[in-house]
């Protein structure tokens, strides 16, 4: 019996498959071939959220996405008190926390104007609300981060985009666009914002060729480079600016000359420089939020 058994068992050994090893992850390279969408491309996708289940939320999500750069877990916790429709403003709590919305005792918060297009979708969101969450689920729960990125990715398809699109990307593309419109005002190139930053982040001295290159910069465009990345890093709530230099270089790739960046574009911010309130905001460990604007209130018809 136990040669037997012994037999029995080697050849049930020889009969199973060996696990395969997994899958390997695909590069980001090979998915698609950049992280951001060109202006036509935004355009399309905004136009296909249309064709989506809830279009009025979902084109409302996707502008804000792209006109206040906000990311998905700032965007998700957005509530109806953070917007006053009387002054146009949104009150955006720069959060990266996915856990709590105001976890720690320090966090940045920003006033932000809002640009005609993302008013006009709020406004026609507001009646529908079924909770205090801006952008709610069928389930009257707060929209997750996995819901946001599959109603983009939908989007993108329908768009008939060529590659997978996902929140991120609008984001990207809606700061390369202020950047370019800030870069383009002061007539700076390419090879001259890296020369600027360069000349901080190594403080190395350049070679004959560059030196000349870099004196030829003025004294006005110098400025103008390091008041855009200071605008920039105010904007978005990043705290270092070797995390800005990317997003206001990404401008040259809308467009290397930046010749062809309007500034009349639909989405174009009305004035965004945001006003924070203030840099450091001492917040109490509850779930209420004592520092309030003005609530969310249409203005009368």
């Amino acid at each position: 019996m136990c040669f037997a058994w012994i037999i029995l068992k080697a050849d049930f050994a020889e009969n199973i498959q060996m696990p395969q090893t997994p899958p390997r992850k695909t590069p980001f390279l090979e998915r698609r071939e950049r992280e951001f969408l060109y202006l036509h491309e935004v355009d399309a996708l905004i136009t296909a959220l249309e064709k989506t289940r809830s279009p009025i939320r979902n084109q409302a999500l996707a502008l804000l996405l792209f006109c206040q750069a906000l990311q998905p877990v700032e965007l998700c916790w957005l509530r109806w008190c953070d917007i006053s429709f009387v002054e146009k403003t949104l009150l955006v709590t720069r959060n990266r926390q996915k856990t709590t919305r105001y976890k720690g005792q320090q966090i940045t918060v920003n006033l932000l104007l809002l640009c005609p297009p993302e008013i006009d979708r709020l406004q026609q969101l507001y009646p529908e609300r079924t909770t205090d969450w801006v952008f709610a689920s069928e389930r009257k729960q707060r929209l997750s981060d996995r819901s946001l990125h599959h109603i983009i990715q939908q989007a993108g398809a329908i768009a008939n985009l060529p590659f997978p699109v996902h929140p991120y990307m609008l984001r990207r593309s809606g700061l390369y666009y202020r950047a370019a419109i800030l870069v383009a005002s002061a007539g700076l190139s390419l090879g001259q914002c890296c020369l600027l930053w360069n000349c901080k982040a190594t403080n190395s001295p350049f070679p004959d060729q560059l030196q000349q290159k870099y004196s030829a910069i003025t004294t006005a465009q110098k400025n103008a480079f390091w008041k855009a990345l200071e605008q920039i890093k105010t904007f978005t709530g990043i705290k270092l600016f070797e995390n800005v230099i990317d997003y206001l270089l990404g401008a040259f790739a809308l467009d290397h000359k930046l010749q062809d960046i309007a500034d009349d574009y639909w989405l174009a911010p009305v004035n965004w420089k945001p006003q924070t309130l203030p840099k450091r905001l001492q917040v109490k460990k509850s779930h209420s939020f004592n520092y309030r604007l003005k609530g969310a209130t249409l203005p009368k018809s």
